[in-house]
Order: structure tokens, then C-alpha cells, then sequence
């Protein structure tokens, strides 16, 4: 029996206060990537299912449509963002920086309030984050940020020898027995990195010198972590994530999705009103 008052479990309500701190968030979003010349694209929540790659098999949400073609739940905005553009936009516009404010969904009931911004064929991933941190910023909070460079623990996996996983699910036994990987996984700060990168194998320093200079942003609470590992498998360059209290608010970084490079950052908005309520609590 299902009672009146119930909803289905992972989705998402918010009412009065939590309500307006909703569109608090999103409304000061929107005027930021607006005096940063985007625009908005709002995409279908349902997609078809070969055009919503699922990279570490997360649950999507499937349905049929009338010719009986698999449909799918937007379980990511990013890559249906990038397909839209580039496949079905093509010629008609040549923007390339672009937001949407709208929720994914998984299996079975679960939604996520999003805000994203994508800068399609644009290398502007230093603007990308510091864009992030104005509109975290202007909202009062300072949450730490944490970045890596996802071909750290690609090249030591290859050059080494070891298999990805250890490095995806951060086996410590494992990754200690190299001893200069042992080193990288004691690096918590900038100058952390840059006291050990001298000591570090050639093949290696060029990408740590990229993370160390994308560490030198001008915020106060910056960790430096060679490999942390992505979230999902697009990012393949440098990654960002902003978080509290175990609550992760943004993250972001280079990647390729169908052929094409650009960088962007998700907001999880549900995550941000959660932090403000307790706050005014």
C-alpha cells in the first residue's frame, strides 16, 4: 500500500525555504554564465538509448517508444549537451560556450538537480574553474577543492605495468610497493607536489607540472591529489571537484565525448541547498 503523502525514494521535493534557496542558486548561476558569454540549452529528458552512453554502467532508466526503439532517461547531461550541438545544432550556430539547469535520472527513481556549463572545442579550463569558484563564492561558500590529472595514474599504470583498477580504486597495498607512487600518494598540497616532482621519473614530470600549475589558482583551500581518480570515464585530462563535509557541490575537467574536446563542471544543486538549510538551521 502506498500512502498518499509518499513519494517514490531518490526523488527530489523542495518546498518554501528549500524551494528558494533553489532558485537562488540557479538564478545567480545563470547571471554569472550569461556575463561570461553562454548560453542555455535545455535537452530531452528522454533520449534514445544508443545516443546515452552509460561509461561505468551506471543505472539508466528505460522505457520503449511507439516504433518500439530503446528510449532512455537523461541520465547525463554533458554528453547529450555535446551530441546536440555538434550532431544536430551542426551548422546552424557557432556558439560554443553553453549552461543548462535541469535533472538527471537513474534507476529506479533517483534524480539530480544539475546546473552545467560546457565549453565545446575550448581550451579554457583555468576560466572553466574559476568560474566555479566565483559562483560558489558568491554564494557565501567556501568549499575545499581538490584536483588531479587523470594521465598520472594512466602513465604509471602503463609504464609499470599495473592494472588501471588499482589506481581506480586506489588500492593502497598495491600502488606502495612502486616507491615513487607511494610518494604521489602522500601529496596533499601544491608544495607537497612540488617538493617530490625532482624525484619523480621523466616520464612523469610534464603532467605533474601541469597539475601543479592548474593548482596555483588563486583560492584558499586547494588539495593537490595526483590520483584521484574521475567519476566517470570522459574525463581524461585535468579534474576538479569542490565539496564539504563529504558532500560533493561541483566537479569538472577536460574530456572527450564523441571525438570532441572540451572542458566544462557540473553543480549538484541538491547537495548546495542541503549545506545552505543546515547553515540557516
Amino acid at each position: 500500500m502506498v500512502l498518499e503523502h509518499e513519494i517514490p525514494k531518490g526523488s527530489k521535493l523542495h518546498f518554501g525555504l528549500s524551494a528558494r534557496l533553489k532558485r537562488k542558486v540557479e538564478n545567480l548561476s545563470a547571471e554569472l554564465f550569461y556575463q561570461h558569454g553562454f548560453e542555455e540549452i535545455v535537452s530531452p529528458i528522454f533520449v534514445y538509448q544508443e545516443h546515452q552512453k552509460s561509461f561505468l554502467n551506471r543505472n539508466v532508466i528505460h522505457l520503449s517508444s511507439e516504433q518500439n526503439h530503446q528510449i532512455a532517461m537523461r541520465n547525463d547531461s554533458t554528453i547529450d549537451v555535446i551530441r546536440i550541438i555538434t550532431k544536430r545544432l551542426g551548422r546552424t550556430t557557432d556558439q560554443k560556450k553553453w549552461f543548462y539547469i535541469q535533472p538527471v535520472f537513474s534507476y529506479p527513481t533517483i534524480e539530480h538537480n544539475q546546473i552545467g556549463a560546457e565549453c565545446i572545442n575550448e581550451n579554457a579550463i583555468q576560466n572553466m574553474l574559476m568560474l566555479g569558484i566565483t559562483i560558489f563564492h558568491s554564494l557565501g561558500i567556501t568549499p575545499l577543492l581538490q584536483i588531479t590529472n587523470t594521465k598520472i595514474a594512466k602513465l604509471c599504470a602503463q609504464e609499470m605495468q599495473l592494472d588501471i583498477c588499482y589506481f581506480d580504486k586506489l588500492h593502497i597495498e598495491k600502488l606502495q610497493a612502486v616507491a615513487f607512487i607511494g610518494k604521489l600518494l602522500s601529496v596533499n598540497t601544491p608544495s607537497d607536489l612540488a617538493n617530490i616532482i625532482d624525484s619523480m621519473p621523466q616520464f612523469l614530470r610534464p603532467e605533474l607540472e601541469y597539475l601543479l600549475h592548474s593548482c596555483s589558482c588563486d583560492y584558499p583551500h586547494v588539495l593537490c591529489s595526483p590520483l584521484l581518480p574521475a567519476p566517470v570515464d570522459y574525463y581524461d585530462d585535468l579534474f576538479f571537484k569542490m565539496f564539504l563535509r563529504n558532500a560533493v557541490f561541483l566537479s569538472g575537467g577536460h574530456y572527450c565525448v564523441d571525438g570532441t574536446r572540451s572542458c566544462g563542471f557540473g553543480i549538484y544543486t541538491d547537495n548546495i541547498i542541503y549545506h545552505l538549510l543546515k547553515d540557516k538551521g
